[in-house]
């Protein structure tokens, strides 16, 4: 009458692993971490006032498998069409503006100030690594754009293809509150 007993038992046992306090646990590993894409959108809320939101993208980084670069971690952010490269003077004044269509900015250089003619809140993008924002603000009351720094501010512009803005979520409404644009989560 054991026989059936002591099989049991010992598919349990096999199913299970023994730590080495001896202990017997069931208990699956925690899923790996990744690391997402996070910075600051500039988008129209529901009352066509331009707003802040902190968006992290969708697709998670990946090892890239591309020449040159295998290894390497990689994301794609979405189809993107022809690239403007601007150069901004010192202390330049932009004024109140909507984004000419939903695009990626990316500050290679300088520091941007961004504020809302109908709203409380504002960003600063530094250029450079982590000089990057979304503006899809192209309908609505708009925002302001301000280059403070005593030297030149560069960016490229670079609008997403038919506007088809990239699958994310909103982290917080307001400026992203990070000081990498990587995070993981």
């Amino acid at each position: 009458m054991l026989a059936p007993f002591v099989v049991l038992a010992a598919a349990v046992v096999s199913a299970c692993a023994l730590s080495t306090t001896g202990i017997i646990s069931n208990h699956t590993a925690p899923p790996a971490s990744q690391n997402f894409f996070e910075a600051t959108a500039i988008v129209p809320d529901i009352h066509g006032n331009s707003a802040l939101e902190c968006w992290r993208l969708s697709t998670a980084f990946t090892a890239s498998t591309g020449a040159g670069t295998v290894g390497a971690s990689t994301m794609n952010i979405n189809d993107l069409a022809n690239a403007t490269y601007t150069v901004l003077p010192p202390r330049f004044e932009g004024g109140v503006h909507n984004s000419p269509h939903p695009q990626l900015v990316v500050f290679l250089s300088g520091v941007v100030h961004v504020t809302l003619p109908h709203g409380t809140g504002d960003a600063w993008v530094v250029g450079g690594i982590d000089g990057l924002i979304f503006a899809v603000d192209s309908v609505g009351t708009g925002h302001n754009t301000s280059y403070p720094s005593n030297s030149e501010t560069r960016a490229l512009q670079i609008p997403f293809t038919d506007g088809v803005i990239p699958p994310h979520t909103v982290v917080n409404s307001g400026a992203c509150l990070i000081n990498s644009q990587i995070v993981t989560v």
